[in-house]
């Protein structure tokens, strides 16, 4: 799928059913394939749902907080191996 924006930001919605709330994580199970599930923290969830309600989740690539992070590892990467070339893959501490 493709955001209504028209950018190039692709994104995925997904059904998911509440399986069961405990100790601050919720248990979604991804709806029609009970094989698939995962914890999540319930306080990301919207306030008041319960056991067995059905959400709906987005999932959207965020391509500029990537670029940020590679840039900061870049960064990083540049200090740790004292500015020598920052495209190196292998460096020794």
């Amino acid at each position: 799928m493709s955001d209504s924006k028209g950018d190039s930001a692709a994104f995925s919605e997904c059904h998911l059913v509440v399986d069961s709330l405990a100790e601050g994580f919720a248990r979604l199970i991804l709806h029609g394939d009970a094989q698939a599930y995962f914890d999540c923290p319930a306080r990301l969830l919207p306030e008041g749902v319960r056991e067995g309600d059905h959400l709906r989740a987005t999932f959207r690539r965020d391509d500029e907080a990537r670029a940020r992070e590679q840039a900061e590892v870049k960064s990083l990467l540049r200090e740790l191996t004292q500015g020598s070339d920052p495209d190196q893959k292998d460096f020794y501490l």
